[in-house]
This record gives structure tokens, sequence and C-alpha cells, in this order.
């Protein structure tokens, strides 16, 4: 038998991100607040020292620890606000800082992920933590990190260690999950 990778999930939001480690551990990185007066807007540098610390502590977190591959949850495309932006900008410094560290990178359609841990697309967060107790025997202090933890434990699934034992109707999903990793130095 052979040593399971070291696999990271990911889920990340405007505001927060949730991170689930190698060693099964899961972190809730929060965005520094700002504090904005009533009918003014945040800054440039309000964003960029917000995207700043999220990009900072999930690079230490996931490159210190070791990790050989992280699945990332996609963002909600159905989604339209200056949130989507901003999260697009964090989202795209934290995957480059992981691709620059030579981890591999799956990108996880939302619909996969719910599918993977409940068996149906349209699952709620509330039903993706009941299937995380159910599967795992597993509870988590935020929906982010019980959606980074499902990262995880897909990917290590479709690496061929299952840390999770899911019905195999909900496996199909594995066959459309593909790592990327940089090639050369």
């Amino acid at each position: 038998m052979t040593t399971p990778p070291c696999v990271a999930g990911l889920d990340q939001a405007a505001e927060k991100t949730g991170l689930a480690l190698p060693d099964g551990s899961t972190r809730l990185i929060t965005a520094p607040r700002v504090r904005v007066r009533r009918g003014e807007k945040r800054t440039l540098a309000d964003n960029m020292r917000r995207m700043d610390h999220v990009d900072a502590e999930c690079a230490r977190l996931i490159i210190g620890a070791g990790t050989e591959a992280i699945g990332i949850e996609d963002y909600a495309f159905t989604k339209q606000s200056s949130a989507t932006h901003r999260l697009a900008e964090i989202g795209g410094s934290v995957r480059l800082a992981c691709w620059r560290a030579g981890i591999a990178i799956a990108v996880i359609n939302i619909k996969h992920l719910k599918q993977y841990a409940t068996g149906d697309a349209d699952a709620s967060k509330k039903q993706m933590g009941d299937a995380a107790l159910r599967f795992a025997g597993a509870r988590f202090p935020s929906e982010d990190e019980c959606d980074a933890a499902w990262a995880r434990w897909l990917i290590l699934d479709r690496l061929g260690h299952p840390e999770v034992h899911v019905p195999d109707e909900h496996r199909h999903v594995l066959d459309h999950v593909t790592l990327h990793r940089k090639e050369g130095p």
C-alpha cells in the first residue's frame, strides 16, 4: 500500500476562506475588517490589504504543510456582485502561489463537489454538513471548512486514497476532475 499524498482543500469566499490541511485539520481564514463610513466605498488599498492577508495566510499554511495537491472549489458563476470580483482576485493569487510552489491544482465545479458529498448536485450547505457527519463522522465550525474538507476528500479519492467512503453513485464526478501541475522550473 502506498502512502497517501499530502492533499489540501480550499473553499474561498470574498470574506472567509475555508482550508482543509493534509493532516485533516481545518482553518477559517477571515479577511481583515474594513471600516467604511456610511456612503463611502472600499478603496483599492482596502481590497489589496485584504487580498494580501488571505493570500499570505493560505500560502503559508498550504505550502508549509508540504501540500502536494489541492482541490479548490470553483467560483459560483451565477453570483454577480463586486464581491465576485474580489473573490476572483484573491482566488487567482492563491492559485498562482500554489502553482509556483509546484502543487498540483484541481478546480472543482461546485455541483460536482455537492454530488460527490451528497448525491445531489443542488445540495444545501446543511446537507453538505450532514453528509460529512454521516460519511466521515466529522463536524465543522463553519460551512467553509466543511466544503474545504469535501474538496480534500474528493481529491484524495481521485488519487486513489479515499479517506471517506461515499456511495459509488456519488463517485462518477471523479472522472470530471483534473489535476494540473506546473511543468519545469
